[in-house]
């Protein structure tokens, strides 16, 4: 069977990864059959490339993948240990962005190299973030100075805000109404409110590989679950959202198959290959 994909880009947390933050088996059939169809394996996440490094090896996903990390700021390939592209968030609007949070009093982190930038390592989910992602905890005095240290090579490529929806929104609505042509904002979770430069999310990380690699955004192949994979689903030429998927990346899809812990991925893809190469799909994909 032939398959018309040359790239599969895949969200992780809720998506790739199911409830207990492992592959299904049907996942992990579907990865291998892609593989053996000549298809490039792009993981996309709001986590940075130490982070994506780390899960990639728990989940012994192999070493010929695609990263692309912090949703999409920066793309890597990892078969090659080259960088495809970074786009870092200008100096200027990165230090108002984080001059912002302060007034807001929003616990905020920059990932920078292997490690995470914080004003306040005291807070649960700082440690939660840094140790998931084989990133070392660095305090500073004032964030939004970062941009302006030689030691940090310019201006950071992802901004995270962390705290309840509620807590965060005063500071969503302010970024959005002034900053709306310089930055993108996208919930990857429901406590992480994430920033990027204009125009950088984990669709336009589908193009820089595609530029790169001379691949048709028609035969990229995407899956994905949280607001910040809208962008990736509409760029795909098939956009896929998972069945626990919020209604953003419903919307944005060309299709919804079942949920991360019901064989979504593998249901799709075994439409594109050999059955018998996905022993753990079942059934038709879902309307």
């Amino acid at each position: 069977m032939s398959v018309p994909f040359r790239l599969a880009a895949f969200d992780m947390d809720g998506t790739l990864l199911d409830s207990t933050k492992n592959l299904q088996p049907g996942s992990r059939a579907a990865l291998a059959a892609l593989r053996a169809a000549g298809v490039r394996i792009m993981l996309a996440s709001g986590r940075p490339i130490p982070g994506l490094r780390q899960l990639a090896a728990r989940l012994d996903l192999g070493e010929d993948l695609v990263l692309a990390s912090m949703n999409g700021s920066v793309v890597y390939d990892l078969a090659a240990e080259r960088q495809i592209a970074a786009h870092p968030i200008p100096a200027d609007t990165a230090r108002s962005v984080l001059q912002a949070a302060q007034r807001h009093g929003i616990t905020t982190s920059v990932p920078h190299g292997d490690l995470l930038l914080v004003e306040d390592p005291s807070h649960p989910r700082v440690a939660y973030e840094a140790q998931g992602n084989n990133l070392r905890i660095h305090q500073v005095t004032d964030l939004s100075a970062i941009v302006d240290n030689p030691e940090l090579h310019g201006a950071p490529t992802k901004i995270l805000f962390i705290g309840e929806p509620a807590d965060v929104a005063p500071l969503e609505q302010e970024l959005r109404s002034t900053y709306s042509a310089e930055i993108e904002l996208a919930w990857s979770s429901p406590r992480y409110l994430e920033a990027t430069a204009a125009g950088v999310h984990k669709g336009r990380a589908i193009l820089d590989f595609c530029a790169a690699e001379g691949i048709a955004p028609e035969e990229v192949l995407a899956f994905g679950n949280q607001g910040n994979d809208a962008h990736m689903l509409r760029t795909a030429g098939l956009g896929v959202a998972m069945g626990n998927a919020v209604e953003a990346a419903q919307s944005a899809a060309d299709l919804v198959t079942t949920s991360h812990d019901d064989k979504g991925i593998a249901r799709v893809v075994n439409q594109y290959v050999d059955e018998d190469l996905l022993p753990d799909s079942a059934g038709p994909t879902p309307e």
